[in-house]
């Protein structure tokens, strides 16, 4: 990998009169991308070892191709299986852009409709009652660490499926954001309930399939799951007790639902990227509409789109998604759409996981998408 075949191509095309300078020039350019790559791969081998990762792995994508693709570690104690970039993991809440991409699509066919009431899902109204007198974050009204209170939720209030895919649900619908994977992951019931259909039939027909993906499936029970079912690497906690400070835990949920349940590798994330940046899964207004961030009550744009964390860092913009099954896998999708960048990142402990706090986009606390963006994304 690493720009092989990409930079032959370049330079076979310098024309045969042309001095030797140009291509001394395209050395140094490969030369300077490779020190690149290297010095990423030393700091995350090392970001590996101080956040007690057994098994990570990651890829680099640049204009339509993967340029790197690493796995580090071990997948199990006895260091018997190695990790490689195909080595796969449950990537938690990356799975949300999954379930963005298909709702967008679906709502494009006239299958469903993004304004319909997302209210209407049958076991709503309990769920929202016990989500409004819990206590639990995600039902607003409880004071976050960094001293925000959100709104409470309002049951009386009618949610539209859009309001819930820009988690846009507390107070009053469609104002402002909290990350909410609690009534986000309720999507894919209301889309069984409204269609008959299940939604892991909705996903591969609107993304795995349709963009021909392979490697990748949606939920453990996936018939297709191929290859990101036999190689799972399975989950460990950290466990200071132990000399290694770790030790395996229990396998999380993995089923499918809209807010988590794929199981891919790096590798697999990183030929979704591709596929959404070739419009294979999406066509480019649909694609633009889901990376669209909506205008929060406040007048400011929400640090979430549809399925999609959205900000800004230096000028450039980023999307991205992390994923974490606490004692057990963390990871990250990164996208530089502009620049034509992606970078994933996936660890079977949550030692990815960086505490983004629940309503703001801050993907550059993360240390390792902090290194990949200053190496890869910087003028």
């Amino acid at each position: 990998m690493r720009l092989g075949y990409l930079l032959a191509a370049i330079v076979g095309f310098v024309p045969g009169a042309a001095s030797a300078e140009p291509q001394a020039e395209l050395r140094d350019i490969d030369s300077s991308r490779e020190a690149k790559f290297a010095e990423f791969d030393e700091f995350a081998r090392q970001y590996r070892r101080e956040n007690s990762v057994l098994s990570m792995s990651y890829a680099i994508v640049m204009d339509g191709e993967i340029v790197a693709a690493q796995g580090i570690g071990w997948q199990d104690h006895d260091a018997e299986e190695p990790t490689t970039a195909d080595t796969s993991y449950l990537v938690a809440s990356i799975t949300k852009t999954f379930s963005a991409a298909t709702l967008i699509g679906m709502d494009a066919d006239g299958v469903v409709d993004l304004d319909d009431a997302f209210t209407k899902l049958s076991d709503w109204d309990g769920r929202c009652e016990w989500l409004s007198n819990s206590q639990n974050i995600f039902g607003g009204g409880v004071e976050l660490v960094d001293g925000y209170t959100p709104p409470p939720i309002d049951c009386s209030a009618t949610l539209s499926l859009r309001d819930v895919l820009q988690m846009r649900v507390l107070g009053e619908p469609g104002t402002n954001f909290l990350y909410n994977p609690l009534v986000f992951g309720r999507l894919s019931n209301w889309v069984e309930e409204q269609t008959g259909e299940s939604f892991d039939v909705w996903m591969r027909r609107y993304v795995l399939d349709k963009a021909g993906l392979k490697d990748i499936a949606a939920g453990w029970r996936d018939p297709k799951g191929g290859d990101a079912l036999r190689m799972l690497a399975p989950p460990f906690r950290h466990a200071p007790e132990q000399d290694d400070n770790l030790d395996p835990s229990s396998l999380p949920n993995p089923e499918l639902n809209a807010s988590s349940g794929i199981i891919s590798s790096a590798v697999g994330l990183a030929n979704y990227s591709i596929a959404l940046d070739e419009g294979r899964i999406l066509a480019p207004d649909q694609l633009r509409a889901m990376w669209e961030r909506p205008i929060n009550a406040d007048g400011n744009p929400s640090d979430y789109a549809h399925g999609w964390w959205a900000q800004d860092w230096n000028g450039k913009r980023l999307l991205w998604h992390g994923g974490w099954w606490p004692d057990a896998y963390a990871g990250m999708l990164l996208k530089v759409p502009d620049e034509g960048l992606t970078l994933v990142a996936l660890g079977n402990t949550d030692g990815l996981n960086w505490q983004n706090r629940i309503q703001v986009a801050e993907i550059e606390k993360s240390a390792l998408a902090l290194k990949f963006l200053e190496l890869f994304a910087s003028d």
